[in-house]
Parts: C-alpha cells; structure tokens; sequence
C-alpha cells in the first residue's frame, strides 16, 4: 500500500542520495528497478545492488543510500510502525515523507 506522499519517482540516468536518517527506514521498490548503492562503515565497505518491483531493503540507522532508475522506478521510504508510533494521528508509517521535505 502507499499513497502520493509516500511514492516517490526517480526518472532513468538520474541519481538521489537518501541522506543517513536517525532511525531505520525500508525502501521498497513499486515500479521498475533499481540500482542502489548504500553507505558502508569503517568495517564494511559500501555496497552495490539491484533492486525490482517487490523487493525492499533495510536501511540501518546513520545509513545513507543513492539510487538511480534503470531505466525509471517508483519507490516507498517507510518508517517501521515501532518508530513511527509517535507521528500525528491519521498520519500512518505509510504517509510519512521521509526526503527532507
């Protein structure tokens, strides 16, 4: 499920960065595929992966994400419901916008 404020689109050949967030997020791929690169750690180098339409990856707190369509996509940033239990009500996880807007 999403609604207009939780998907978002992302045109063929053109990147965006998912600043690191303060709480874990799950991005979810709608439409198309995506090509996503997650930040690493002083451990772990950052890593590479495609994602298609019905697959999600976690995003851990402090991790930061760039995505590119290939060659569009439409994805979700959600909030698990344990984090966002505090958002106003009528404003579910699914309707959080999670892009610095």
């Amino acid at each position: 499920m999403s609604d207009a404020q939780s998907t978002w689109h992302l045109d063929g050949g053109r990147a965006l960065t998912l600043a690191a967030g303060a709480e874990a997020r799950r991005l979810s791929v709608a439409r198309g595929k995506v090509w996503l690169t997650l930040s690493g750690t002083p451990d772990e180098p950052a890593q590479d992966t495609w994602l298609e339409a019905g697959q999600a990856v976690a995003l851990a707190p402090g991790q930061a994400a760039v995505l590119e369509g290939w060659p569009a996509a439409d994805f979700e940033v959600l909030v698990p419901p344990t984090v966002a239990a505090s958002a106003p009500a009528g404003r579910g996880f699914l309707g959080r916008r999670l892009l610095g807007r």
